[in-house]
Formats: C-alpha cells, structure tokens, sequence
C-alpha cells in the first residue's frame, strides 16, 4: 500500500480544491437562462395576438350569420341588397349585402362584414331557393 499512498499524495498535490461555480460559469448561466426567457415571453406575445385575431374572426362571422338569419326568416321575398350595421358582443360591424339571381329559383347572398379590430374585411356566400308551390291535396272521396 505504500505505493498507493504515494500516487494519492501526488494526486492530491496536483488537483486543486476548487469548490463551487465561477463567476464565468454563473455568467453563462445567466445568459442562457435570459434567452430561453426571451423566447418564451415573444410565443406568449404571439400567441395572445392570434387570440385576439380569432375573437375578432369569430365576430364578424357572428356578424354575418345574424344577417343571414334575418334574410332566411323573411323567406325567399327579403333578400334583397342593402346594408346593415349588426352589432356583436357590444362592437357594431357594418354589414353589406349582395343578393343575385342564379336561377329564378336560386338566389346568391354575399354578406361583406368591414374591418373591424386587427382584422380584415370578411366575405361570406350562400344560397337561397325559392320553395316549390305545395301540390294540391287529393280529392275528397
């Protein structure tokens, strides 16, 4: 063992005591943690902009749906072109209709909701048609 007691004690001369971190070490540290922080807080920032995009998309098709309801509840004879102002969750969008003749039976309804928020203008389509006459009822025996 006098061998190894050897190779210790010049293994302990050679190796310093070096407890801790460095201020290199904690600067490193630092700055990488400071980057991931960065990062994370620009996501979040995004993030919350495309929410806010989404409640203002989801408005506007509220906005068109509303009109669209209007028009199917006067039936075939109230679609017409015009304008509107339909007023979601307390914001007003202004509303412009195009009503076309496919067919005399087929009628083409585009609803423009305007920008409004951090959006754009919006298009929405659809058809209408005009309901077939009832057939008359059989004769009484």
């Amino acid at each position: 063992m006098p061998e190894r007691a050897g190779v210790h004690e010049r293994l302990k001369a050679h190796v310093r005591d070096e407890g801790g971190f460095g201020l290199v070490e904690v600067l490193i540290a630092l700055t990488i943690l400071v980057i991931g922080l960065v990062a994370v807080s620009g996501l979040s920032l995004a993030s919350a902009d495309q929410a806010l995009i989404a409640s203002w998309r989801t408005h506007q098709s509220s906005a068109a749906q509303m009109v669209l309801e209007d028009i199917q509840e006067g039936g075939w004879w109230s679609a017409v072109s015009g304008s509107d102002t339909a007023t979601v969750a307390g914001h007003d969008f202004p509303v412009t209709i195009n009503v076309s003749n496919v067919t005399p039976r087929v009628k083409q309804i585009t609803i423009v909701v305007a920008a409004a928020g951090v959006v754009d203008t919006a298009m929405y389509g659809t058809r209408i048609y005009k309901p077939l006459p009832l057939p008359d009822p059989p004769p009484a025996p």
